[in-house]
């Protein structure tokens, strides 16, 4: 209780102090705004932190984009330590991602859950090659003072060709005593809700890390798993106490979709309207002993939406609320991650159910991710994740989907090499790429093992055709 009660106090006085700063944070939302245009995946580590701290990537990754104890500091700090190249330059480094995707059976069917299928058109094809199916340049590090970023824009290569600004966020950190207590507080404006979190259990950063733009994915997602970057904007503020305390709240807006067309957004993946505001909050404690580290925490968000951008009938609201826990053990050799993470999101469908957009007036969603992570020397990462969505039937919403229900589950499984995480090349030290292999195996995909799109029989699927072999090279520079 005692310790509850100083985390409380340590909290209202960098309330207080950063009221003071607070002034700064219109200018940080609207820089994210000029620069947050996003598309659709995760960054990785950058060479820009690496010449900035002087250390090498297995400093602050496991297996990028992995965070380590110091990772996680650097980014809560605001991206600002020092140590290497502290020259106040702009910190450039450029990503290149190649992959070949095979499905286990190729789409043949003409219509239903596959109406805009990669590669154009539904011809029985199961093999994507793609040797730029993304080119990214990143901002990474001091802007000015405490004042840091990461700014992505990246080239998508896939069924459609975009080029956007991708997941960014900018910071602004500093620190202070209370009483006893270490205080590390901050400022974070950014594009997409978890963007800004340092836990690789959050939806942005939560495993399958690389993906492929051709992959299959089952219908139903959470609010708060489904957003990109770019569809929304939000900031707040953040404390963390004695190394171990987090405590977070920000607001997300959405951007209207002239604006997310403007900045780049597909107009297939224009996000969803937000009324107003959605509050965000995220709490977390973090202990770490010897080679050992375990967090445990909870999160969630809270929006008004507007269905389809249908003004007039009021409101859907949505109530996202996620736990979730990490443990690592990292030695000089050895690093071993465990992942948990659980969302429960309640669907209060009134504008929805009253335009006849849902068949039901209350809907509810759950997603379970469970994922183990083995990494030798930096060098040899293994990782397998199991996922699961379950939820309410519903004959509108699903009505495509077996039973009409929203259940998919699986596992995914990943193979990397990582040849230069301790340092690159003699000709460019800041080097470095990620060879692997993934598989998805779906054991139940859109409410069934079996027949998944009855509307398309005779051609529908099983769920293990949809099973994906991925094979990627991303390199940093």
């Amino acid at each position: 209780m005692v310790g509850m009660i100083d985390l409380t106090k340590a909290v209202l006085a960098g309330v207080r102090r950063a009221t003071a700063f607070w002034g700064a944070a219109p200018s940080a939302l609207l820089l994210a705004l000029v620069v947050n245009c996003g598309v659709a995946d995760k960054a990785a580590a950058i060479p820009a932190f690496a010449r900035q701290t002087g250390q090498t990537c297995s400093t602050c990754h496991t297996a990028f984009p992995q965070l380590t104890p110091f990772g996680r500091r650097f980014k809560l700090g605001g991206y600002t330590a020092g140590g290497g190249d502290t020259r106040d330059l702009p910190q450039l480094s450029f990503m290149l991602q190649s992959g070949y995707t095979h499905y286990n059976v190729g789409l043949t069917a003409p219509t239903g859950n596959y109406s805009s299928p990669p590669g154009g058109g539904f011809n029985g094809v199961n093999n994507y090659v793609d040797l730029a199916q993304q080119i990214a340049i990143f901002y990474g590090g001091r802007i000015y003072g405490n004042l840091g970023g990461m700014l992505q824009a990246t080239f998508s290569n896939s069924s459609s060709r975009d080029f956007a600004i991708d997941n960014s966020d900018i910071r602004y950190a500093d620190s202070f005593k209370f009483y006893n207590h270490d205080v590390l507080w901050g400022l974070t404006a950014n594009d997409v809700p978890t963007m800004q979190d340092v836990w690789n259990t959050t939806p942005v950063w939560s495993s399958p890390f690389i993906t492929s733009a051709f992959s299959l994915s089952p219908v139903a997602n959470t609010m708060i798993q489904s957003f990109g970057p770019g569809q929304t904007l939000g900031g707040g503020g953040y404390l963390f106490v004695n190394d171990t305390w987090y405590a977070e709240l920000s607001a997300y807006g959405s951007l209207t979709p002239k604006a997310q067309l403007t900045l780049g957004i597909p107009g297939s993946s224009v996000g969803p309207a937000i009324s107003g505001l959605a509050p965000y909050y995220r709490v977390a404690m973090e202990q770490n002993w010897g080679d050992h580290s375990f967090m445990i925490g909870a999160y969630g968000m809270n929006a008004n939406v507007t269905p389809a951008y249908s003004y007039g009938f009021g409101t859907d609201n949505m109530y996202d609320a996620g736990f979730d826990s990490q443990y690592q053990w990292i030695t000089d050799v050895h690093a071993v991650t465990i992942r948990a993470n659980y969302i429960w999101e309640r669907q209060l469908l009134n504008s929805s159910f009253a335009q006849g957009f849902s068949a039901n007036p209350t809907d509810y969603l759950r997603s379970l991710k469970i994922g183990a992570e083995y990494v030798y020397n930096n060098t040899y990462a293994f990782t397998a994740t199991y996922f699961q969505i379950t939820g309410s039937p519903d004959a509108v919403i699903f009505s495509q989907n077996a039973f009409m229900s929203p259940n998919s589950s699986g596992w995914i499984f990943d193979l990397a090499y990582l040849p230069f995480s301790h340092g690159g090349p003699d000709l460019w030290p800041w080097f470095n790429t990620r060879l692997g292999v993934s598989y998805t195996l779906f054991t139940k995909f859109d409410g069934s093992a079996t027949n998944i799109d009855p509307t398309n029989c005779p051609y529908c699927r099983n769920a293990n055709n949809n099973n994906t072999l991925f094979v990627y090279a991303l390199s940093m520079f």
